[in-house]
């Protein structure tokens, strides 16, 4: 009898990363429909405008032009809007320590290969925070933003976990929804407080819960991630001057980081931070993670 032949290398089928192109498409169509949001609504001003000095077929054409075009600019400028706002920088352009940025380069491109995603490109925040934070309108396109604090202190197995965390988002896409709403929502964050909150319910409470699961499958060493999410919640506030404390768009982002990220001068310790109905506070996934 013959020997079987071995299969040729392939991503490893993980649940809810493999095979999950149903859930990607639906957070790609969510993400349209957020950039369309503002794009209407010029539109309809736009068209109102006219109305009103009776050029109702030039104001039609102009409406749907500038709908077009708003449409066109959020969808394609959201990433390098909130590198921008984030004080992002690629990699080759940073000043971070090259062994460190190395050493993440070379774990990405192995978990890629297992997952089967495509290789992001990395930018590097250069803040004492600890944070991950994966974003990019579209999976083939995506960019995994990383503070030069959370690749001073996370090792080697610690930093697979969080990595394997951030791609997880990119292998589901739900990184475009949540890119596109903090680009949407940031700017309004110094007249609309709650701007956070709605970026959290747009990506989907319990996201980084869900995530936590489907990335420790990857790994298989729950222990990995539960510690680096300590460290990380144990980790320096950011600074008053920093670009992670802004009211715009950075304070948008505060639950699309790895860890939520903190608000300035608030002492609470993240690791015993208890939020009613939320999955997404670092204690809580803690605790999951010593269960699993």
């Amino acid at each position: 009898m013959l020997a079987p032949v071995a299969e040729p290398d392939r991503p490893v089928d993980v649940p809810g990363t493999r095979n999950d192109g149903q859930e990607a498409r639906h957070n790609r169509r969510r993400a349209e429909l957020i950039a369309a949001v503002p794009a209407v609504l010029l539109a309809i001003v736009v068209l109102g405008v006219a109305s009103g000095v009776g050029a109702y077929l030039p104001g039609a054409i102009a409406a749907v032009v500038v709908g077009i075009v708003v449409w066109l600019v959020l969808w394609r400028g959201a990433t390098r809007f909130v590198l921008g706002a984030l004080g992002a920088q690629v990699v080759d352009d940073n000043e971070v320590t090259r062994t460190e940025v190395a050493r993440a380069e070379n774990i990405v491109d192995g978990l890629c290969a297992s997952m089967g995603v495509a290789l992001p490109d990395i930018a590097v925040v250069d803040d004492p925070t600890r944070g991950a934070l994966a974003i990019g309108c579209d999976p083939d396109a995506a960019v995994l933003v990383l503070t030069s604090g959370l690749l001073h202190v996370l090792d080697p197995v610690m930093l697979e976990a969080v990595l394997a965390h951030e791609l997880v988002h990119v292998k589901r896409a739900d990184i475009a929804s949540a890119t596109v709403a903090a680009a949407v929502l940031g700017p309004l964050g110094r007249v609309l407080p709650r701007a956070p909150d709605l970026v959290h319910k747009v990506a989907g409470r319990g996201r980084e819960f869900r995530t936590d699961r489907l990335a420790v499958s990857v790994t298989r060493y729950p222990p990995g991630l539960r510690d680096a999410l300590v460290l990380m919640a144990e980790g320096p506030r950011p600074a008053l001057d920093s670009t992670l404390s802004g009211r715009g768009v950075a304070r948008a982002t505060r639950w699309l980081w790895t860890v939520a990220m903190p608000e300035p001068g608030d002492d609470t310790p993240q690791d015993v931070e208890v939020i009613e109905d939320e999955l997404d506070v670092a204690g809580v996934r803690i605790a999951a993670l010593d269960e699993w």
